[in-house]
Formats: structure tokens, C-alpha cells, sequence
């Protein structure tokens, strides 16, 4: 079982704030979800909900890896690794 992880996060809007972005090493990526998000009820469905949300608002996406970080803050993210220098344009016709 794992456990959450509190975090005391730091207002972003401090003239001294520096966020720092640490990407999550490979031994530790089956640990990211449950660590970052296990207090979301129904927090197994997240991951490919992000995947059908990629495909649905990004043209040129179609699957591969994805990477995870953790911030400084306490926060974390994920983002899609390009198989080369590609790059991607989200558009979300739902934010009009």
C-alpha cells in the first residue's frame, strides 16, 4: 500500500519564488499516481482519460510515452516525450 505524501506548497506569486521541475526517475514512475493523485476518488482512471483527451484535441498525436515530473512546490505533472524533434498544437474547440 501506498501512502500520500503531504507537501506544504509555496504561493507562486512571491517575488523570490523558483520552481524547480525534477523529472521522476524510471523505478519510481509506478509509484507517481498513487503519490500525486491516490486522493482523487477513481484516480486509476486519470491516466487514460489524459491519453483520450490528447488524442481528441491534438491532431498529430497518437500515443507513445509519456514522462512525469515533480515540482518544488509539491505539485506534478506529465507531459508526452516527442519520438524526435516533433512538437504538438492542443486545440480545445471547447474553449471558445
Amino acid at each position: 500500500m501506498t501512502t500520500q505524501t503531504q507537501h506544504d506548497l509555496a504561493p507562486a506569486n512571491q517575488p523570490e519564488f523558483e520552481l524547480t521541475v525534477t523529472p521522476v526517475p524510471d523505478e519510481q514512475r509506478i509509484d507517481f499516481w498513487p503519490q500525486y493523485f491516490g486522493a482523487i476518488p477513481q484516480w486509476l482512471l486519470l491516466e487514460p482519460h489524459i491519453f483520450a483527451w490528447m488524442d481528441r484535441f491534438c491532431e498529430g498525436y497518437s500515443g507513445g510515452i509519456w514522462s512525469f515530473y515533480t515540482l518544488s512546490n509539491g505539485g506534478a505533472f506529465m507531459s508526452p516525450e516527442p519520438d524526435n524533434d516533433e512538437t504538438w498544437r492542443l486545440f480545445n474547440c471547447l474553449n471558445r
